[in-house]
């Protein structure tokens, strides 16, 4: 029922009010589309396969949203290749829903490698330890970044983990410079 429940807001939130209509927006829609995407991000497959990570998302004032997806995908003969998923909207009423395939986009498999590379994350204690004041930005674009299967310690333990952050944390950074490689990849057609 749940992913029943999931799946129409996600339709819902991409249905658009009349066919090939476009209408303007308001802020709380865009961030009530941006909410449901979010929603079930995580739980939307590609060819039978759940994303391996995901990235969200939303601009200050609810300009715009994406929903990003990423899958590995086995191929029958054992090789791996890797799709993203790029759910959109914004304040003027567009909407879509985007593919990019490693296989016709080496940008794909850049983008990932990047993802890799990701800086770990230090917690932080109010007053003790280490002390890093700089507080998080409020304005910008909000980024929700969530990965199954990441690694941490000296046995390399697999962990799912979670990193929200503004437009100066390395997760922004990281997604900036990959959606200006994907930016030719992006077709409408879901690679097969």
């Amino acid at each position: 029922m749940r992913r029943a429940t999931l799946g129409a807001l996600l339709g819902a939130a991409l249905a658009t009010v009349s066919a090939g209509a476009v209408h303007a927006a308001s802020s709380d829609e865009v961030r009530a589309q941006a909410a449901a995407a979010r929603a079930a991000g995580r739980t939307i497959p590609h060819r039978n396969e759940r994303p391996f990570a995901t990235l969200d998302q939303v601009a200050a004032l609810g300009q715009f949203w994406t929903s990003n997806g990423f899958y590995a995908v086995r191929e029958p003969d054992g090789a791996r290749r890797w799709v993203i998923r790029r759910a959109f909207g914004d304040l003027g009423g567009n909407k879509g829903l985007v593919w990019a395939d490693s296989r016709t986009c080496p940008a794909v498999k850049t983008a990932l490698e990047a993802m890799e590379a990701l800086p770990p994350v230090r917690p932080e204690v109010p007053s003790l330890g280490v002390e890093t004041l700089k507080p998080m930005l409020i304005d910008g674009i909000f980024h929700a970044f969530w990965n199954e299967g990441a690694r941490t310690g000296a046995g390399q333990a697999a962990v799912a983990i979670t990193i929200e952050g503004n437009m100066d944390s390395p997760v922004a950074e990281w997604w900036a410079n990959a959606a200006a490689g994907l930016k030719s990849c992006w077709t409408s057609q879901e690679p097969v």
